[in-house]
């Protein structure tokens, strides 16, 4: 299990644009070019945001627009009189080693739920949510959840509003890399998960040489 933070270092303020081609990317089903599996292994799951179009299809545009612009306002809102901050969104991937699919088809569950959870896809969006517990993300932040499966492992993009109305702003670009691993560390053996596939590691390692930690590792929309 690896968690990355892929918009770390920015020296240019975040545009709505730049948000709705992440969006866009996201909820691309497939790109001719990629030689792997499916894309989207299952729906978004959304905190604070209303889709009214499915995320697919001849949709796919609308959708990534109309989440992008309701993360922009819930921003704005929370900075009414003050200037945005330069990276005001986060873009956080959760990612799982090859070997860790067949965990994540039945996970043991260290915590109790509400309910069974019924794919691979929802249940790797379980153990992202827990590891972004850990980084400080709470449930009335603005936030998207998506399953990738278009690459060796399967992985979660978390994109979630930073500025927050009636909460304090968010530290988690502030917390160094140690920190992080340690907290990917703790949910992987709490979900008896594999820590870090060495795959991912390499391949987002080299992608943020190149890019300079810019939102899309497909280098489809680099902003």
């Amino acid at each position: 299990m690896l968690i990355k933070i892929m918009n770390r270092r920015r020296a240019k303020s975040r545009k709505v644009g730049d948000l709705r081609r992440l969006m866009r990317y996201l909820f691309t089903p497939k790109l001719s070019a990629e030689p792997m599996g499916a894309r989207l292994l299952g729906p978004p799951e959304l905190h604070q945001l209303l889709l009214n179009d499915r995320p697919w299809g001849d949709e796919v545009d609308d959708a990534a627009f109309d989440l992008a612009d309701q993360l922009w306002r819930y921003c704005r809102e929370a900075r009414i009189g003050q200037s945005m901050p330069i990276v005001w969104y986060v873009h956080v991937i959760c990612s799982f080693a090859p070997a860790a699919t067949e965990s994540l088809r039945s996970p043991p569950d260290p915590y109790p739920t509400p309910a069974r959870w019924a794919s691979t896809a929802k249940n790797a969006i379980r153990v992202t949510s827990d590891a972004m517990d850990f980084l400080g993300w709470t449930l009335n932040r603005p936030s998207v959840f998506v399953v990738h499966g278009d690459r060796e492992h399967i992985h979660v993009h978390v994109v979630a509003a930073i500025p927050t109305a009636g909460d304090d702003d968010w530290a988690i670009l502030r917390l160094s890399r140690r920190e992080i691993n340690k907290v990917a560390k703790i949910c992987a053996e709490a979900f008896n998960i594999p820590v870090a596939p060495r795959i991912a590691t390499s391949y987002y390692g080299a992608w943020e040489a190149i890019h300079g930690g810019a939102d899309d590792p497909s280098g489809h929309h680099s902003v």
